[in-house]
């Protein structure tokens, strides 16, 4: 791999970790997403001081996870997970965003009991996205809890080339974690990430923006 590339995506990491904080007032979390790229751009991410990585396919996370071998890495697992990829994971990841059902909730906790979760929501009705409606939130929510797990908030992915829906999508989860007492917020990407800051996000998970198209796989 080009060690400018390398360094550009440094820069750019870099670069957008410090307009996130500054926009945010230190409230937001840039939350590189490495999926569909190699363990050397987790590295990369490492040595700049970005701890957090995120990641998408199961197979992946444990690659590199066994590459890189790191415990300052914080792995979250943003993609939709398959009940029967959890127990490879579940020794991995720090935080799941994409919980939205009970199986998924039962298996994290048979595996971990004190595993951190976001419940995912479909603020939009974009089924193929993943996430739960409106009205199971809170019935997930207890539900996760009797199972011992720990949810720290909520995730949700906005509305690509549409901005008022994705403003309308991004004040709806955040107005529902704030009334449910709910610290982190997951939702803004490469394109969106600066509306979801202005409407409260605490996490925001950026690819394309710091790496560049995914032409690898």
């Amino acid at each position: 791999m080009q060690f400018s590339y390398l360094k550009e995506v440094k820069e750019r990491a870099l670069e957008l970790a410090e307009i996130v904080k500054n926009k945010s007032d230190g409230n937001a979390m840039l939350l590189p997403v490495t999926k569909g790229f190699g363990a050397e751009e987790v590295q990369a991410m490492l040595e700049v001081g970005l701890t957090h990585v995120g990641e998408s396919y199961a197979q992946e996370v444990i690659e590199k996870a066994q590459i890189i071998n790191d415990n300052r890495i914080d792995w979250h697992m943003i993609g939709r997970v398959q009940s029967n990829k959890v127990r490879r994971l579940s020794e991995t990841i720090s935080l799941w965003h994409s919980v939205d059902r009970k199986d998924l909730i039962t298996e994290i906790s048979k595996r971990k009991k004190d595993s951190k979760v976001l419940i995912q929501v479909d603020m939009n009705n974009r089924p193929q996205q993943g996430g739960c409606s409106l009205e199971e939130v809170p019935e997930l929510i207890e539900f996760a809890y009797g199972k011992g797990l720990k949810v720290d908030g909520l995730m949700t992915i906005g509305v690509d080339q549409d901005v008022e829906a994705t403003k309308r999508a991004f004040a709806g989860l955040a107005k529902l974690a704030e009334s449910m007492g709910l610290r982190e917020i997951s939702m803004g990407m490469s394109d969106d990430y600066e509306i979801a800051i202005d409407h409260g996000a605490t996490i925001l998970r950026v690819g394309r923006g710091i790496f560049g198209e995914r032409t690898k796989k």
